[in-house]
């Protein structure tokens, strides 16, 4: 089994994804409130009664969303912070 390695870009790539994430559930209202995005009345009535109900999970979505997003940024931070100290510790004093 390989071994699974973490660097400082894929820890600070996946708190910028969550936080583009985060962005379009926070701006979707946009989207939805634009015009006939769907053409057809069936369609735009069953999405209809989707977004009826997804703006209620939507919430909800976003609270755990925002709360994985700090935290993740919180551990990129940190993992960054370990590296520089691992490198400073092996490095020798001139």
């Amino acid at each position: 089994m390989a071994d699974l390695v973490v660097t400082s870009i894929a820890v600070d790539e996946a708190a910028e994804q969550l936080k583009s994430v985060l962005h379009e559930l926070e701006n979707m209202k946009e989207l939805w409130d634009d015009g006939d995005l769907w053409g057809h009345r069936t369609v735009k009535n069953a999405m209809g009664d989707f977004v009826d109900s997804w703006w209620v999970k939507r919430e909800k979505l976003q609270e755990n969303l925002k709360d994985l997003q700090d935290k993740m940024e919180k551990a990129a931070e940190t993992w960054n912070n370990t590296e520089i100290e691992l490198e400073k510790s092996l490095t020798p004093e001139s």
